[in-house]
C-alpha cells in the first residue's frame, strides 16, 4: 500500500523548525548562563577547543612595564610574568587572570597591576586589591605618582580617578576631577543600540549589574534549555513508537491490512 504524503502545514513546519533548532537553542541557553557567571568563576579550557581563533606561538601582550631594577614585566590574558637577568618568573597570584595595565611609582622595583576588575599592589609580600571595579586606566604621572581610574561594573560606570604615592594609600585626583567638572554638561546623550539591547538581553535593564543580572540569565537559560531538550525528547519518543508500529505492521501485513479495513481506515 502506498503511503500518503503529508502536506507541509504551518503546524508541521513549526514542528520541524523546533526539532532542528532544539539542540542549538539549548546550547545558546547553557552557554549564555555560563557567560553570565564569568565574574564569580575562573574555569579554563584548552585553547585548542576554540574554533574561530588560531593558536598563537605566544600570547598577545596586554600590558608592558620596565621597572627601576631593570626587570621587564609582561601582562597577557593568562597572567603576569617577570623577566630579569634572563630569568622568566610567572607571578603565581595572577595565574589565569587577564592583565590590562601596569604602572610603577618613581624608583620602585615593583609594579602596580590592573586586572579587569581591580587594581593590585604588593605589601609585605602579599598582593592586595586596593581599588575595585572596572579598570579603565592605569598610568604613571609626571610627578612619579600612579593614576588609576576604576569603579563600577557597566560600560557607563562612574570610574573615579585615584592617585597614589606609595601604592597603598589612594586619594581622589583633584586635577582630573576639576578638569572633568569643567567639561560642558551632557545634552541628550546617546548610546549605541547594541549597548541598550545588551542591557535588555542580560536583564541588567531591570535588575542592574550583579546578582540580579546573573539570576535572570541563569533562570531563563534553564527554562529555554529545558523546553528545547524536553521537546526533542518527546518527539523522539513519538518517533520510536511509530517505528515500533511500523515493525509490527511489516511482520503481519495481511492481518493489519484487514484490521484497517474493518476499522474504516
Amino acid at each position: 500500500m502506498a503511503s500518503k504524503s503529508k502536506s507541509w502545514t504551518a503546524r508541521r513546519i513549526h514542528l520541524w523548525i523546533g526539532i532542528i533548532l532544539a539542540i542549538p537553542m539549548a546550547l545558546m541557553a547553557i552557554t549564555g548562563s555560563l557567560i553570565s557567571m564569568r565574574s564569580i568563576g575562573n574555569i579554563d579550557v584548552p585553547m585548542s577547543w576554540l574554533g574561530s581563533e588560531s593558536i598563537p606561538e605566544h600570547l598577545p601582550i596586554t600590558a608592558y612595564l620596565e621597572t627601576s631594577d631593570g626587570a621587564i614585566w609582561l601582562g597577557n590574558a593568562q597572567g603576569l610574568t617577570q623577566i630579569k637577568d634572563q630569568q622568566i618568573t610567572p607571578v603565581a597570584h595572577f595565574a589565569g587572570q587577564e592583565i590590562v595595565g601596569l604602572a610603577a611609582l618613581q624608583g620602585s622595583a615593583l609594579p602596580i597591576v590592573a586586572t579587569k576588575m581591580a587594581v593590585w599592589s604588593q605589601a609585605d609580600g602579599q598582593w592586595k586589591s586596593l581599588l575595585k571595579g572596572r579598570v579603565r586606566q592605569l598610568s604613571s604621572l609626571a610627578n612619579g605618582q600612579v593614576l588609576a581610574i576604576a569603579g563600577g561594573r557597566g560600560d557607563m560606570a562612574d570610574g573615579k580617578p585615584m592617585v597614589s604615592s606609595d601604592g597603598q594609600q589612594w586619594q581622589p585626583y583633584q586635577n582630573a576631577l576639576m578638569a572633568n567638572s569643567a567639561m560642558p554638561p551632557l545634552d541628550n546623550p546617546r548610546v549605541a543600540l547594541h549597548q541598550f539591547m545588551r542591557e535588555i538581553h542580560s536583564g541588567a535593564y531591570w535588575f542592574g549589574k550583579g546578582i540580579g543580572e546573573m539570576i535572570w540569565s541563569n533562570l531563563l537559560g534553564l527554562v529555554l534549555a529545558s523546553l528545547s531538550l524536553t521537546g526533542l525528547w518527546m518527539w523522539l519518543k513519538v518517533e520510536r513508537q511509530k517505528a515500533i508500529k511500523r515493525v509490527k505492521f511489516n511482520q503481519h501485513p495481511v492481518l493489519n491490512t484487514a484490521n484497517q479495513i474493518n476499522s474504516g481506515d
